[in-house]
């Protein structure tokens, strides 16, 4: 399993909801330099036996981004994580913490292999900078993030089930959910959408 015991989005109270909301203001200010998204390595037993149990594969192939399996119209479905960097060298990881009594998306300020994947995982990692959503906002500056937190109910506490990046003039939506095999957006708690 490629994924680390830690915490990024659960609250356990109003005081650290704003604590985590407040963390996020760093990304704030900065101009997005490259979008990487790290799944589960569909391909690699297939394609590359011999990487197999070496950690994160890059994605290079012409014939792997003809038809990328987090790919869908109206959004990207990614297994793991979204890393995030600036151009002034900062980087952000947003992934989803384990399903249960703590479940949600969280926003940190480190790389996600290593924090958010295990870095020894067998995953792909795709730099999607350049390709869909992302071309459109490169190099444009980021002007708020939104943790949209809510209760979770009777046992307490909050989860974020949506973060927001915004731009000048576009807004990158992140949600817990995935995609069915006809590209159709379903609920999930370990898996998220980018819109």
């Amino acid at each position: 399993m490629s994924r680390l015991n830690r915490v990024w989005s659960w609250a356990a109270s109003p005081a650290e909801v704003e604590e985590r909301e407040r963390h996020a203001k760093f990304l704030v200010g900065g101009a997005l330099a490259a979008v990487r998204y790290m799944t589960i390595d569909y391909e690699r037993a297939e394609r590359f036996p011999k990487l197999e149990g070496i950690g994160p594969r890059n994605v290079m192939g012409k014939a792997e981004w003809l038809s990328p399996p987090w790919s869908c119209p109206d959004f990207d479905s990614v297994d793991y994580g979204v890393e995030i960097a600036l151009t002034d060298g900062r980087v952000a990881s947003l992934t989803w913490d384990p399903p249960g009594a703590i479940e949600g998306i969280g926003l940190s300020a480190v790389p996600l292999i290593g924090t958010g994947v295990a870095s020894d995982a067998d995953d792909a990692v795709w730099d999607v900078t350049g390709h869909g959503r992302w071309h459109q906002v490169r190099d444009q500056l980021i002007s708020d993030v939104e943790l949209r937190y809510e209760p979770w109910g009777e046992g307490g506490g909050f989860w974020c089930p949506q973060i927001q990046i915004r731009f000048a003039a576009s807004t990158i939506t992140f949600e817990l959910g995935d995609s069915a095999p006809d590209c159709q957006a379903i609920p999930s708690s370990d898996n998220i959408l980018v819109l």
